[in-house]
């Protein structure tokens, strides 16, 4: 018989020390906005303003890996060079088809960069 699935909370415990703190910097940049609201489900953490869903965090194996509403086809957004996966196909992902793999210090520099200019074309303003 197959073992249940682990929750994102089991999960985000067992990650290790680099990810764990990838994760704190990514969510407090997200909840840095004003009504950005945090959502524990037992796959993700999601992060809405109002109705509309603009971010979420998950665990693949041992990678944490962050799904944005963006384009990453904008000039301002390409300009970072970070690689996307476009996971539009999938229906968990309609809303947030940006997939990036966090691996690295860069990658959330460059990862809260790219928030700060999603937050901004959305109008949403910092606390």
């Amino acid at each position: 018989m197959a073992e249940p699935r682990q929750s994102f909370e089991e999960r985000i415990n067992e990650i290790d020390e680099a990810s764990m703190e990838y994760y704190n910097r990514l969510q407090t940049r997200l909840l840095s906005y004003k009504g950005m609201k945090s959502r524990l489900s037992l796959r993700c953490d999601s992060y809405r303003a109002g109705k509309k869903l603009l971010a979420k965090i998950t665990i693949g194996g041992n990678s944490l890996k962050i799904y944005l509403a963006i384009d990453a086809t904008q000039e301002e957004i390409a300009q970072k060079k970070i690689r996307f996966r476009d996971m539009s196909k999938a229906s968990a992902y309609k809303e947030v088809p940006a997939m990036i793999p966090v691996k690295s210090e860069l990658c959330v520099r460059k990862l809260c960069d790219i928030i700060d200019i999603m937050m901004s074309q959305r109008g949403l303003e910092k606390v």
